[in-house]
């Protein structure tokens, strides 16, 4: 079994290397992590802070933002990986059940796939991560140091050396989270049965995608119900502490929304592209249809592109609208802050998207072999290569669209937090949304996607269509 898991890896290396690279990248950033903590953990550096009159806690709660925004990253894009790994190979395991496979073996192969191509990414991100500590984590740490009040003093750090310890953990974790992802999609895609699977994803939707709803519309009352109880809790009195109140229920109504909006993500998908399609075809765009069309019938895989996208545009507008608020209100109410340093802040949401547009660039270079066989039969058709140029120009604009209004969704429900909040305490909207920092992400989003799938159309467009058949 294993021997024929490691030739599907060979068989497409270009299209499974860009998944293990974001792997590989997210554990580098777990085992900074894992390092730093286990060293100001330690006891010879929580000894060395007792000495200086320091408490060696405050260094870990410094790093609480970061260790919870590296867990929402890896999070988000290692079971997106996994789970776009599943739908790659579907076609081939539903091959693999005609020939007289079993479910459960089918299972254990999908298993088995994921977790070595986790695996593989996983070494070299631990290997790097462990080196890269030796430098990031003690400069992190006297950065963090000279944030205190009275500073850090002649307070001395023991030596920092790498732990096998959160190499090791950083390994698991990162492999344990891909094989989550794949969990639902592997159990969903050995009860197919394999002529449906082999009819394409369109004839492989969910019977359970009430389940999504359900789970993603409890996640969403929630939200709600916390912007709607939120103002009541307020006092008008003590600004300073309510608007800090309302900054911690706006990252809890923002988070989740976000996890609503994921969860149903692919049921979300398939409505916005069917929506697309009939907007499209009343504005009789013919190429538009069918890229619409195209979108709608990979749903699946589609979703797996677009719901990092959406997670990053989301958690920036997120963050962005309720720290400008803060700032907003805290100005309303007579307390403005001279100057105020939000560069941790960019450069964690910068971090994130960058992860974000990774993850789905790999996502897509998993389905290339998929996109290669759709245009060539297009081709084949009668389509012209222009026309299919147009056609990855629409289809790409359509799932930026689709991110976006995904992404959109938190943003709203904590603007709509922050603006009853303001009006409770300060009497009038003080509320800060980063428009033009959203329409850069629909544009970026728009701009990778077209730029990732016209790259890999663009060698193919300039052969025969049957060439183009015959590597697919």
């Amino acid at each position: 079994m294993l021997r024929h898991v490691v030739r599907i890896l060979r068989s497409d290396w270009a299209g499974w290397a860009p998944s293990m690279g974001v792997v590989a990248a997210v554990t580098i950033l777990v085992t900074a992590c894992t390092n730093q903590f286990l060293w100001t953990s330690s006891t010879e550096f929580l000894d060395a802070a007792r000495r200086s009159g320091l408490d060696g806690g405050e260094f870990a709660m410094v790093s609480m933002t970061i260790y919870t925004v590296i867990a929402l990253l890896a999070v988000c894009s290692l079971t997106v990986v996994g789970s776009a790994t599943v739908e790659r190979t579907r076609s081939t395991f539903a091959q693999w059940q005609l020939m007289g496979a079993s479910p459960r073996q089918v299972r254990a192969c999908l298993w088995a796939l994921v977790g070595l191509a986790s695996f593989v990414g996983a070494v070299p991100g631990v290997v790097l991560g462990s080196v890269l500590s030796s430098l990031v984590v003690p400069w992190f740490n006297a950065m963090a140091g000279a944030s205190f009040p009275g500073g850090t003093g002649d307070f001395a750090p023991p030596p920092f050396t790498p732990s096998a310890v959160a190499g090791s953990a950083a390994l698991v974790l990162s492999v344990v989270t891909c094989l989550l992802g794949a969990a639902w999609p592997a159990h969903r895609a050995a009860l197919v049965e394999p002529v449906e699977a082999m009819r394409g994803p369109a004839a492989v939707q969910s019977r359970r995608a009430w389940g999504r709803w359900l789970v993603g519309g409890l996640l969403l009352a929630c939200a709600v119900a916390m912007a709607v109880a939120t103002p009541r809790t307020l006092d008008p009195a003590q600004v300073g502490r309510s608007t800090t109140a309302t900054v911690n229920a706006a990252t809890w109504v923002g988070g989740l929304s976000a996890g609503a909006v994921y969860v149903a993500g692919p049921a979300l998908v398939h409505v916005a592209l069917s929506l697309a399609h009939q907007v499209l075809r009343l504005l009789r765009v013919p190429v538009g249809q069918v890229a619409a069309r195209s979108a709608r019938a990979q749903a699946a895989m589609n979703a797996n592109t677009i719901a990092p996208l959406a997670a990053a545009i989301g958690l920036g507008g997120v963050i962005f609208t309720a720290t400008g608020s803060y700032l907003a209100v805290m100005t309303r109410a007579g307390f403005p802050l001279e100057d105020p340093n939000l560069t941790d802040v960019a450069l964690l949401s910068g971090l994130f998207c960058l992860m974000a547009i990774a993850t789905s660039m790999a996502v897509i270079a998993l389905s290339g072999r998929d996109q290669v066989r759709e245009h060539t039969t297009l081709r084949a058709s009668g389509m012209s290569p222009v026309q299919v140029s147009r056609l990855v120009a629409w289809q790409s604009f359509c799932l930026a669209l689709c991110a976006a209004g995904m992404g959109l969704l938190p943003v709203a429900l904590v603007a709509w937090l922050v603006v009853s909040c303001s009006l409770a305490l300060v009497g009038s909207v003080a509320l800060s949304v980063p428009w033009l920092g959203l329409a850069a992400g629909f544009l970026v989003c728009w701009f990778v996607l077209w730029a990732v799938q016209f790259s890999q159309a663009m060698p193919w467009l300039r052969r025969e269509a049957a060439a183009g058949l015959r590597h697919a």
